[in-house]
């Protein structure tokens, strides 16, 4: 059996790798479309794009690991009954425990993967994203100004345009800047030229508007105040300055488990049910993957697709349910899980039968 093992294995890791690149080259497109819309109206610096994405792309091979593992497996069992390979194994007295022998080992394997990520990679991988976006609400008043595009403050209270920019000289041409202020009227500047200013002393940063014109007052009314001036320095408002509150999932394993928290006893279950979730969809694959000939490789994918959806949306919603008081930490994820385990011995003995399947456990 040693032989059939390592060829069973070779076909289910090799099928396993392929999905699991075409997932995660999809996801990522995904992340990056979205991102590069982010980079368009300047809430991400181009510069870190690709660093950005690739960070996201830790968190998603969290839950695309036990997917491509369960359509993989899924494939090249489909292979084997299209390629009449399993009509021959079982002739030659391969049972089912002996199908499902290479494939708890892949899904040990799937299981380190994922508890690698869970522990270490993806919770460092949300702290660091945390970072980024933190650093990027705190860059210089330089960087707001994109010309050729409104930039919008943290705050909403401030609108600026540039229309083009000079890096050698650090000024801007064509400035329009709006800014609101609670119960008073708003405030329009505009000017033909402008310089990014700094206060080495306090730090603040300005930009120093020049020979300009300063309109005041509130839309659909008639008395507008004009004024004009030769030079003007607006302060740039600052984000809040206190540490943002470290999210949940940034957090390391030792911080949940020693945390009363809802929010994070619901992370912790999370965590812990990935791995065993990923072993447990390798285990269904197999009795799932029976096909007829005439089927082809992808007859049961429909089907597959049908039984992991539910699978994953309970485990997200259950999920939800313990961080919101409406299920007790200590049930946990764990019907959802006995539920699969049923799925799966339910498929076997409707296959092969109850007294054949304890006759096999047996041997």
């Amino acid at each position: 059996m040693r032989i059939l093992d390592r060829y069973l294995f070779k076909e289910m890791l090799l099928t396993w790798s392929a999905v699991l690149v075409v997932l995660l080259v999809i996801m990522t497109g995904n992340v990056l479309a979205r991102s590069l819309s982010r980079v368009s109206d300047g809430s991400i610096d181009g510069s870190i794009l690709l660093l950005f994405v690739g960070v996201k792309s830790i968190g998603l091979l969290v839950t695309l690991i036990p997917l491509a593992l369960y359509l993989g497996i899924l494939l090249a069992h489909g292979r084997f009954y299209r390629d009449n390979e399993m009509a021959v194994m079982q002739a030659c007295g391969v049972g089912w425990l002996d199908l499902l022998r290479p494939t708890i080992v892949i899904g040990l394997i799937a299981v380190l993967l994922i508890a690698v990520l869970t522990v270490f990679a993806a919770p460092w991988a949300a702290r660091y994203e945390q970072s980024l976006k933190q650093a990027m609400r705190e860059r210089s008043a330089v960087s707001l100004l994109t010309p050729g595009r409104f930039i919008e403050s943290s705050d909403g209270k401030l609108v600026f345009f540039v229309r083009s920019r000079n890096a050698r000289a650090g000024t801007f041409s064509d400035v329009f800047l709006h800014r609101e202020a609670e119960g008073q009227p708003d405030r329009v500047d505009t000017s033909a030229t402008a310089r990014y200013r700094r206060d080495e002393i306090s730090g603040d940063e300005y930009i120093e508007l020049a020979d300009g014109q300063t309109n005041i007052g509130s839309p659909g009314e008639t008395e507008w105040t004009v004024t004009t001036f030769a030079r003007q320095s607006v302060l740039r408002p600052y984000e809040d300055p206190e540490a943002p509150r470290l999210r949940t999932k940034g957090k390391t394993f030792a911080q949940l488990f020693g945390s009363d928290a809802l929010d994070d006893r619901a992370e912790l279950q999370w965590r812990v049910s990935l791995p065993l979730g990923a072993l447990l969809l390798a285990m269904l694959a197999v009795p799932l993957a029976y096909t007829s000939p005439r089927q082809g490789r992808f007859g049961k994918i429909g089907i597959a697709i049908l039984v992991y959806i539910p699978f994953a949306n309970l485990l997200s919603l259950t999920r939800k349910w313990i961080a919101g008081g409406a299920v007790p930490p200590w049930i946990g994820l764990w019907p959802v899980h006995v539920a699969m385990l049923l799925l799966i011995l339910w498929l076997l003995a409707r296959r092969v039968g109850w007294r054949w399947l304890l006759s096999e456990s047996r041997r």
